[in-house]
């Protein structure tokens, strides 16, 4: 049964590796190349009213909808950058229209703010984290083989490097084979899963040394 798991966990790591290194991984409209459309309506409104001519405008399609708390008269749409000029401005126009009718306004695609953002390089969102990620992986590795020194070092910190890796590497081939988009929880789940590695291997090592203990005051 090991032998099948092994040999499923290793195709997916294979997948993830060849569509990483073909076509990459799936960014999120945050990450992406998109448009922010900025509207000061001038007066309190619902969000879930928002959303609803949001997705009138743009049906289908993915969108972030933010209301600027300051004020909270004012929202900010995010959604790809995959429309002409001319087509963008005509959804504003639209955009404007539904709110003008909604909240009895006088906006003006004029008063509407466009904003069109680059894409993000993914590996500048892990880059934060990897001197410091790799500094604590570092620290918990000298206390694994001191603390586990009688299991043998070395067999111990090779089975929490290639545990952590193969975790890590299922994960993200994972995200790559389902085109999940990059956002932010991506690195936090990733960080999770890390503690449940090395609390699952804590814990194991610690009923071994409990074990030897109890074989070693057996022996006396």
């Amino acid at each position: 049964m090991k032998k099948v798991v092994y040999a499923i966990l290793i195709c997916i790591i294979i997948a993830g590796i060849v569509i990483i290194s073909t076509i990459g991984l799936k960014a999120d409209i945050i990450y992406s190349k998109n448009v922010e459309i900025d509207v000061y309506l001038g007066k309190v409104f619902e969000e879930n009213d928002i959303n609803g001519i949001v997705n009138e405008v743009f049906p289908n399609e993915r969108t972030i909808i933010q209301k600027i708390e300051l004020f909270e008269d004012m929202f900010c749409i995010t959604l790809a950058d995959t429309r002409t000029d001319e087509e963008l401005d005509s959804k504003v126009e639209e955009l404007v229209s539904k709110l003008n009718e909604k909240y009895g306004t006088e906006l003006k695609a004029e008063d509407i703010e466009i904003r069109h953002n680059p894409k993000v390089n993914l590996s500048s969102i892990v880059i934060p984290y990897a001197w410091t990620l790799g500094i604590s992986i570092v620290v918990i590795l000298v206390f694994v083989g001191i603390r586990y020194k009688k299991l043998g070092i070395i067999r111990t910190l090779l089975t929490y490097i290639l545990s952590i890796a193969a975790v890590e590497m299922v994960y993200l081939s994972i995200l790559a084979i389902v085109r999940f988009p990059i956002n932010r929880a991506v690195i936090p789940v990733g960080l999770l899963l890390l503690i449940v590695v090395l609390a699952v291997l804590g814990f194991t090592n610690e009923k071994k040394v409990t074990q030897k203990a109890v074989e070693g005051k057996k022996k006396k």
